[in-house]
């Protein structure tokens, strides 16, 4: 049997061989002319005779050929590629009007695809683990009843390895339970010595994910045993980097912070876990069957996976069973909880929320956009409103004249969606530069065949979306009625084009305050007093190998450290501190007991922030010291110098003494003695702008040696004292690795990365908005000058003063805005509340906020109005009538 094409594909390449297919047609039907002509010559008749009845017997060849063309070509095919190339030269012969339609488009569709392009690789993508959805994350949490104040009631918080252990062997709901613990190790013998970040994982964790070495393997359980011989895997990124992609690099034998590890494995490329970062793997080796609950307190985090056919409802259900009997059964887990939260949510949850209101914001740009191609499209209908009429007077049906309206918003809308992939594209490269990737957390952005996909339909509907209206509208008119307006009567839907030109106004409004909303928090955020000076600060993170580093190195070295940095020309003071004061992680939170109050169970306690600082701390930062003293050269020779408080501690604990008589034991170490307090200071932010200052217990590094430090030089030009800071740290070991070198401000900037990636971008959106708006308003009032120039000409030649022109042209347009502004406003007032968890110092109906919005969007409408308005003032009265 012969294969015979589908008769749409037959058709479609018809309609690129019309030459070909007329010829053969017009050979078939003179072959068969030809044939009933011979018949009636045979029969006797003569040439002329013969050649007569046979064409009255085969009947009209042009329309017999034309009825031929339509039975063998696919006519709507034909008839659309028509139209595709007649409506192309119609848009070239307006240029102006081409090019504004297709920037217009191109910034909605743009926008639209740069932020689905990051929404896409972030919520909707699967995990690139497999079956990535039946990974959770496990935290504990405290009940609202507790009486410690260890943490707030429904707080996440790390996980004792005892409860990790007991959930391991009581779980039915959960295949497998791993723990991991993430800090940074110096990397030497390879290169120059580098800080690295490593995991360190159980044996239960590269099961659990399911992702399996490029190279070697992962770790077993004798790896994980306590002391047993340290192995490690490498990420792709790191093997690649420092080891030149080595294959042979299994078995090879690297120094991490001075203690020996065989590499036994390499993952493959873009394999990570919650830490983007992330260098190297390490077996836990962690003691399972030590009384973690009499001995320690929380500190790994756990990773689980769902089995088979088991909800997260069950799931959560289970622990929290679970976790019930251990909080009956032990008083280290009295009135906590577990809480199970999908791997997803953790990766995404700091940002989920800012792009949802991005990706919304950016919709409204590209509702804007679709209003303003409406509008110019409706102008643009009217102008050609006696064209339209005489073509349809001509013959041509309604659904000829829609469709011919609609190829040309289709064609528009791809072009202005083929630009907005080139500003998506660009747009990206900004975004990933204004958000760092530990934002995030998508190591390769990109607009790739989804988002082009994605974009091509964005584009094909707004084709339709703005299309539609115009052509319905022009085709239910009368042709008749149409042939006899004149110049001054075209108007075409007045109404609808004003009702487009006020939801543009409302639209622009809701943009540009949730735009001011977030730059005012981003401002708010910047001005929060931290309680210390931030300027002038150089701030550096050294981190010692504790194979080289026992308690007393750990403190000489740092002593000489600070020493070597104030010997350096133009520097004020220096000190350490474990982390970077209001956006590091302190050392932790813990409970305290005062002496002489009544005795409670550990698990009830009042809890403190607790940080590790090296004498002159509050002199560099100059933080307050509001009573007693600071910590001072001389307590290097005392082991319990005693504890400095903040002012939110002795407000809260110490209200009814004096702070300086009050003495604690502070729950850190085995040792737990109780201790003076030597001195109150300010209050300092701690971990995060946003959180006001908590209690917090200041232990001198004396007492806690600490193997990572942050070193801080206050100094009048902290960018020229970089590298001479860096070789003073080398002149004591020049193995270290000195990390994350740079000024406070600069680390603080850095982390409001996600309030300024959402100040930035939505006050892009907003003055985009703006923009278009003030232009669909100028477009509108222009087009309603342009048909009331016979009126306007009458009015001045009659007498009309000028100036009552201008301001009747400008109230028009006034009051068209004062409208999208009410509804503008409304809409924010309820919408709004979504962005309350994103903002700082202000409120989501803040009227200050609005006033600013209000005063900017009607400025830009009065001077969108007031050119057209001085058109109107400017006409001659003669012309106008001439012209009519």
């Amino acid at each position: 049997m012969a294969f015979r094409a589908p008769r749409f594909a037959r058709h479609l390449v018809a309609l690129f061989a019309w030459n070909t297919r007329d010829r053969e047609m017009d050979e078939e039907m003179a072959f068969h002319l030809e044939s009933i002509r011979r018949e009636y010559l045979h029969a006797g008749m003569t040439e002329a005779e013969a050649e007569r009845v046979a064409r009255a017997r085969f009947g009209d060849v042009l329309r017999l050929k034309e009825r031929g063309h339509d039975v063998r070509t696919a006519r709507v095919l034909e008839d659309l590629v028509r139209d595709v190339r007649h409506m192309a030269r119609a848009l070239r012969k307006s240029p102006g009007f081409t090019v504004a339609v297709v920037l217009t488009l191109a910034l909605g569709i743009g926008g639209n695809t740069a932020i689905f392009s990051i929404v896409d690789q972030l919520l909707l993508r699967p995990l690139p683990y497999p079956q990535g959805d039946q990974l959770l994350i496990v935290y504990e949490t405290r009940h609202s009843g507790s009486g410690a104040a260890s943490a707030p009631a429904g707080r996440r918080n790390s996980v004792s390895p005892a409860n990790w252990v007991d959930w391991q062997r009581e779980s039915r709901s959960l295949k497998s339970l791993a723990a991991w613990r993430g800090i940074s190790l110096t990397l030497t013998g390879v290169g120059a010595p580098a800080r690295v970040n490593v995991q360190f994982v159980s044996s239960e964790f590269f099961p659990l994910i399911g992702v399996e070495p490029l190279l070697g393997r992962t770790f077993s359980d004798r790896d994980d045993l306590p002391n047993a011989p340290r192995v490690v895997v490498l990420s792709h990124h790191l093997w690649q980097g420092r080891f030149g992609a080595d294959p042979t690099v299994v078995g090879r034998i690297i120094q991490l912070s001075d203690r020996p590890a065989e590499v036994v494995g390499v993952m493959p490329a873009g394999f990570q876990f919650v830490d983007p970062a992330n260098d190297v793997w390490l077996p836990y080796q962690l003691d399972r069957s030590r009384p973690w609950r009499e001995s320690a307190g929380r500190f790994m985090n756990v990773v689980a996976r769902l089995q088979n056919g088991v909800t997260l409802r069950a799931a959560r259900a289970e622990m929290e069973g679970i976790a019930a009997r251990l909080a009956s059964t032990y008083a280290f887990n009295k009135n906590t909880s577990v809480a199970l939260v999908p791997l997803r949510e953790e990766l995404t949850g700091h940002v989920q929320t800012s792009l949802y209101v991005l990706y919304g914001a950016v919709g409204v740009l590209l509702s804007i956009a679709c209003f303003n191609v409406a509008n110019l499209l409706l102008a643009r209908a009217a102008s050609r409103r006696r064209e339209i009429a005489i073509r349809t007077l001509l013959g041509a049906g309604r659904t000829a004249i829609i469709r011919q309206l609609l190829v040309e918003s289709l064609l528009l809308a791809t072009a202005g969606g083929a630009l907005g992939i080139a500003l998506a594209s660009w747009s990206v490269d900004a975004l990933v530069a204004v958000a760092p990737v530990d934002l995030l957390r998508v190591p390769d952005l990109t607009v790739d065949l989804r988002v082009l996909i994605y974009t091509l339909g964005v584009s094909m509907a707004t084709g339709v979306i703005v299309g539609v209206v115009p052509a319905l509208l022009v085709a239910r008119k009368s042709p008749v009625g149409s042939m006899r307006m004149t110049a001054s009567t075209i108007t075409h839907a007045p109404r609808i084009r004003q009702a487009l030109v006020v939801f543009q106004v409302a639209m622009t409004v809701m943009l540009l305050g949730g735009a001011g909303l977030l730059v005012r928090t981003l401002v708010a955020l910047n001005r929060v007093d931290t309680g210390f000076e931030k300027q002038g600060l150089l701030t550096m993170e050294v981190g010692l190998p504790p194979a080289r580093y026992s308690p007393e190195r750990i403190i000489q070295f740092y002593r000489q450290a600070v020493d070597a940095l104030k010997a350096l020309p133009g520097v004020e003071s220096a000190a350490a501190a474990n982390s970077l004061a209001t956006i590091g992680s302190p050392t932790g939170r813990t409970t305290f007991h005062r002496r002489g109050t009544p005795a409670m169970p550990i698990n009830e306690r009042p809890a403190v922030v607790i940080r590790v600082v090296t004498p002159g701390y509050f002199r560099t930062l100059r933080v307050p010291v509001v009573g007693g003293r600071e910590f001072i050269e001389a307590d290097y020779a005392n082991a319990t110098p005693g504890f400095i408080v903040n002012e939110a501690f002795a407000k809260a604990y110490l209200v009814d003494i004096d702070p300086l008589g009050a003495s604690l034991s502070v729950l850190m170490q085995q040792e737990n003695p109780y201790l003076p307090v030597i001195g109150v200071v300010g209050n300092v932010n701690e971990g995060s702008l946003r959180d006001a200052a908590q209690p917090t217990v200041y232990y001198s590094h004396r007492q806690m040696p600490q193997l990572g430090m942050t070193l801080v030089v206050r100094t009048s030009g902290p960018a020229a004292i970089v590298k001479p800071a860096v070789d003073a740290i080398h002149g004591l070991d020049p193995t270290l690795a000195v990390t994350r070198v740079t000024t406070f401000s600069d680390a603080l900037t850095e982390s409001l990365a996600r309030e300024r990636l959402n100040a930035i971008v939505s006050s892009c959106f907003g003055l985009s908005g703006l923009l278009l708006a003030s232009l669909g308003l100028y477009a509108l009032l222009a087009f309603m000058v342009t048909e009331r120039t016979k009126e306007i000409g009458i009015r001045i030649a009659l007498g009309a003063q000028v100036g009552r022109l201008t301001r009747s042209v400008i109230g028009d347009g006034l009051r068209l805005v004062a409208i999208g502004i009410a509804i503008g406003i409304g809409g924010s007032l309820v919408l709004m509340r979504t962005l309350r968890t994103l903002l700082f110092g202000v409120t989501p109906h803040d009227v200050s906020t609005y006033a600013a919005v209000l005063v900017l969007q009607c400025a830009v409408a009065a001077l969108a109005s007031y050119v057209p308005a001085r058109w109107a003032a400017r006409v001659e009265p003669l012309t106008a009538l001439r012209h009519e």
